[in-house]
């Protein structure tokens, strides 16, 4: 069994379920937002540690529970913990290029 590909795989269905989460004040997903500080796999648990926008962020709960139940739909058997990074700040440098050209956070002006 190659682990790598098996770790590749789980990695890519957790951000592609991680994906579907949107921020609900700035309607994108965490993904795109750089909001994924750290995303720990094993074949029973799933950690997923968040940056939020702001330390104060009044969705953070509700955004933590929604990735909460996104990890959960993708790994029905893993135990799923959601965290919020401590000491680590968000700034626009964490965006997707995507995220950052629909916001209007591109550099080029």
């Amino acid at each position: 069994m190659d682990t790598n590909d098996t770790f590749d795989a789980d990695r890519r269905r957790a951000l592609d379920a991680l994906a579907q989460v949107s921020d609900p004040e700035i309607g994108e997903s965490i993904v795109d937002l750089g909001l994924v500080e750290r995303l720990h796999i094993t074949p029973s648990a799933i950690d997923l540690t968040l940056v939020l926008t702001s330390p104060t962020c009044p969705m953070g709960d509700a955004i933590a529970d929604d990735a909460w139940q996104a990890l959960q739909e993708a790994f029905p058997g893993r135990e799923i913990s959601v965290s919020e990074a401590e000491g680590v700040e968000w700034d626009p440098s964490r965006l997707s290029d995507s995220a950052r050209e629909r916001l209007g956070w591109n550099d080029e002006a």
